[in-house]
């Protein structure tokens, strides 16, 4: 009803109502802003809405973070700060140096703590280069692209721009994610005697604790698996002659466990401890150390290769 349809007495208590108004003079935004904040504390105010009002340069930079092109590209909206939310659990994690805890307490710490953040350090440089590769990557709307899904990928990203050459991949990676996001919900629908048991595995960490540090951590080596599988060119930095865990982790599963050499075996399933990741074409002949070029060796047959490993 509009004010002129009420009732004459409703009208009455409307205009006699007293306002409890507090005026704030001489002072800085950073105090209206404790203000605030001190006075919302009863109310229910969720934890990125308070964070938002308080004081320091970390919520004015996850605040333009927020407002990257990237974020309107995901399958989400940014209903009541969601994505200053996620620019902050992308900050937490690039100032870890990897996966880490990202609840509303962790976030809250790191406001607190980054009240000088630098924003243009390096740190705050990095974040903003990793956003913009993946807007790269993700050109248009994505609905595949969830909260979850979004700091997986940040951690991805975050992890294969300092140590493989992924320049002009964005493309590879899209058709990956994508194509792993389909099948992922193809499972849905399956029992959980016909999944698959790593999907359900995946599934569950995007269902429960999903900002713990141990969920994150899982989900990050998990999908750096399967890109790498999916995509297995991919290079080191300075070419490295040694595989990295990842790389590692992707030819193991890729060739099943077992010995692709057999110069001393007839193909012996290799315990995880008990193997070399071995060059197909050897590194000492320009071989590059990818997944691609990456193979299972028994440790006997390893050593029978010798220096043309």
């Amino acid at each position: 009803m509009h004010y002129e349809a009420l009732p004459e007495d409703l009208r009455h208590r409307f205009d006699n109502y007293d306002l409890d108004v507090m005026v704030l003079s001489d002072t800085s935004e950073d105090e209206v802003r404790e203000m605030f904040l001190r006075l919302q504390n009863g109310t229910s105010l969720k934890a990125q809405e308070k964070r938002n009002a308080m004081p320091g340069k970390m919520r004015a930079f996850i605040k333009d973070l927020s407002k990257h092109p990237f974020f309107s590209r995901v399958g989400f909206t940014d209903t009541r700060l969601t994505y200053d939310l996620v620019a902050a659990q992308m900050t937490a994690i690039e100032l870890n140096g990897g996966p880490c805890h990202v609840r509303n307490s962790n976030l809250n710490a790191m406001y607190d703590a980054q009240l000088e953040f630098d924003a243009a350090g390096t740190k705050a440089r990095k974040i903003r280069r990793v956003l913009e590769y993946l807007a790269q990557t993700f050109t248009e709307k994505t609905p595949e692209l969830e909260r979850f899904s979004v700091i997986s990928l940040y951690s991805l990203v975050s992890h294969c721009l300092e140590t493989y050459v992924i320049q002009g991949r964005q493309d590879a990676l899209r058709e990956w994610f994508i194509k792993f996001e389909t099948t992922r919900r193809t499972q849905d629908d399956l029992p959980a005697d016909k999944g698959d048991p790593e999907i359900l595995a995946y599934k569950e960490r995007t269902s429960h604790s999903t900002d713990a540090q141990d969920s994150i951590q899982w989900r990050h080596e998990f999908l750096l698996r399967k890109f790498f599988e999916a995509v297995p060119d991919i290079e080191q930095k300075d070419n490295q002659r040694l595989f990295s865990h990842e790389q590692r982790l992707a030819i193991f599963r890729r060739d099943n466990c077992i010995c692709q050499v057999r110069l001393k075996c007839e193909g012996l399933k290799c315990e995880w401890d008990a193997w070399q990741a071995d060059h197909r074409t050897p590194w000492s002949q320009g071989g590059k150390t990818t997944v691609e070029n990456g193979q299972v060796a028994c440790q006997e047959c390893n050593a029978a290769k010798g220096g043309n490993a």
